[in-house]
């Protein structure tokens, strides 16, 4: 499936050419990255309490996901200038929806079973619409607008930062968004969707997307050793039918075989050669 040519990202009226202010943002960026990954190493050698963790885990990846998003404006306010395309969000998740379609089929129709706000249960009681349901609500967005399917979900991570669906959908964004990018962008848009699919997990250990996505992007980021327990996680868990068709249709677990055997084909040291000396 080829996925349609994205339209051109206009800037906001708010995003202004200011190369100073752009790598203010970049700085921004880096520095936060760099936080989470001290909080990750803190926190597993002890030195950090579970809820300072989650607290400061928390804030610093809601800055991130502001600070790229203020990155995007700028940079599309000086493509738009030029009279070209850019790499923002946008267009770089554009390539990667044809990715997403492998999973679009066998996600979306039970992700939208709740019922929506104004609709009546059989007393005819109108139902209030929860924040899961919204998030809900943003995931088939994924394929036809990922800017407003991010936006959506990351509305409603502001409102409930640990719901489940919206950063376990908002971090596959994230690392399909991340094949169109190199260095220091692609590592951070890599480390926030670990960082969502974590939070996602933790929230609901139950939620079988969660640990699907968390399995499939350990993977993606060439974290194998990772990606071969959260996989093992998944299937412990008594995954939903759907979140299994996602991890055998992109054939994870033998993918993962053979990249481990060929990693541990390149440690291996070569054996020692013995010698024979005459008496």
């Amino acid at each position: 499936m080829t996925a349609p040519a994205a339209p051109e990202k206009r800037p906001s009226k708010r995003a202004v050419l200011d190369p100073d202010e752009l790598a203010a943002l970049e700085e921004q960026r880096d520095f936060l990255l760099r936080s989470l990954a001290d909080l990750d190493r803190e926190h597993d050698a002890g030195d950090l309490e579970d809820d300072d963790y989650q607290t400061l885990k928390d804030d610093y990846t809601a800055r991130a996901a502001d600070v790229l998003r203020a990155i995007d404006e700028q940079r599309a306010a000086f493509s738009y200038a030029r009279g070209s395309r850019g790499l923002g969000r946008t267009l770089a998740w554009a390539a990667g929806i044809a990715v997403f379609a492998i999973v679009a089929g066998v996600t979306v129709a039970g992700a939208m079973g709740a019922r929506k706000a104004g609709e009546s249960s059989s007393g005819g009681v109108s139902v209030a619409q929860t924040a899961t349901q919204r998030a809900n609500e943003c995931i088939p967005k994924m394929q036809t607008d990922p800017d407003a399917a991010s936006k959506c979900f990351e509305a409603i991570i502001k409102e409930d930062n640990g719901n489940v669906v919206a950063n376990t959908w908002s971090a596959w964004l994230y690392s399909l968004a991340s094949e169109n990018l190199d260095g220091s962008d692609k590592r951070t848009y890599q480390a926030l969707a670990a960082v969502r699919l974590d939070t996602a997990v933790e929230s609901d250990p139950d939620y079988s997307y969660a640990r699907a996505f968390r399995a499939i992007v350990a993977y993606r980021n060439g974290r194998y050793q990772d990606a071969e327990q959260y996989l093992q996680e998944f299937k412990d868990h008594n995954p939903a039918a759907d979140a299994s068709a996602i991890i055998q249709q992109m054939d994870l677990e033998a993918n993962l075989g053979k990249a481990l055997a060929d990693a541990a084909d390149t440690t291996d040291p070569a054996p020692a050669t013995s010698t024979t000396t005459t008496p």
